[in-house]
């Protein structure tokens, strides 16, 4: 029998503060204990192309676009929050997010969240 993998959905707010704060995604390897996997929501890289930033946002955006190609994608679509509300909870998985009020839903119903703490690493919360 195979062992199943906890898929990590990351969200847009969470890759852009990640390269803020030169946070590297491979982290979530340190702060996951189980057998998991990255995924990006198709959605969320929908998002990332369409902000229109300036400056070193610009930048981070163009570097983070660059990054989240090496991931594979899942088919998510809409209004990203709604999704990875929708998707958390149908399946076991980890949403990365600095989002309070969808960190706040997620632990809510159970879900598993990882978010930047002190501008300098990841948690698992």
């Amino acid at each position: 029998m195979a062992s199943s993998s906890s898929p990590v959905l990351i969200d847009t707010n969470f890759v852009l503060s990640c390269y803020r704060f030169k946070i590297r995604l491979d982290e979530i390897h340190q702060v996951v204990e189980e057998k998991h996997h990255i995924v990006v929501p198709e959605n969320v890289l929908a998002e990332l192309k369409s902000l229109h930033l300036t400056g070193s946002n610009k930048e981070g955006q163009t570097v983070m676009l660059a990054i989240l190609e090496k991931y594979p994608t899942i088919p998510l679509h809409g209004a990203v929050d709604r999704s990875l509300l929708d998707y958390a909870a149908d399946h076991t998985c980890i949403i990365c997010t600095n989002d309070r009020i969808l960190r706040k839903a997620l632990k809510k119903m159970g879900a598993r969240v990882i978010m930047v703490r002190a501008q300098s690493h990841l948690v698992l919360d």
